[in-house]
């Protein structure tokens, strides 16, 4: 097998290149081409109502023949058109009121929630107890532990670990010198 090298590299390079110029050349040769034959092509006009000075005067050049559509039809498929684009409309029209209507009622809302959060900022706020669960369990212990019994004795009694006899025990103390 030959090796190639950086020249041999560059010349292949050159070449695919060049080849590639060459097509790019190629098409842009073809439009114009194309553009010619359709100049070189007779021009048709379509036109709805010839003046009457033009439709008197004979025509010097003969002109292809187009097929007549009936005024009527024409008119006809027309309207057929404009129904269809005015249901279209209709239906977008309705579309639009509904997501209108389910915008301002999403701002009312908004509204509503922002009018009651600026209320209850101007309102004096008391300041707010904290209200401690309660367990069965657990107040059975600290009716004990205020009473003065010891917490093995709770825990005996409640069926709680003497840790958490002692615990109830704590803050029964922290609740009598408060």
């Amino acid at each position: 097998m030959t090796e190639l090298g950086v020249r041999e590299a560059i010349w292949a390079l050159v070449g695919v290149l060049s080849l590639y110029l060459v097509v790019i050349l190629f098409r842009l040769a073809l439009p114009r081409r194309a553009r010619a034959a359709v100049e070189a092509a007779p021009q048709t006009q379509v036109v709805d109502a010839p003046p009457a000075a033009v439709a008197a005067a004979p025509a010097a050049e003969p002109r292809p023949a187009l097929p007549e559509i009936p005024l009527a039809e024409m008119n006809e498929l027309e309207i057929q058109q404009l129904r269809r684009d005015i249901g279209q409309l209709r239906t977008e029209q309705d579309f639009l009121r509904s997501e209108l209507v389910a915008m301002r009622l999403d701002m009312n809302e908004i509204q509503g929630t922002l009018a009651r959060a600026e209320v209850q900022a101007l309102q004096p706020q008391a300041p707010q107890q904290y209200v401690r669960p309660v367990s069965p369990q657990h107040s059975e212990a600290m009716l004990l532990a205020g009473r003065g019994v010891t917490a093995a004795q709770i825990a005996d009694h409640c069926g709680i670990s003497v840790a958490e006899a002692e615990l109830v025990c704590a803050l029964a103390r922290a609740e009598d010198g408060a």
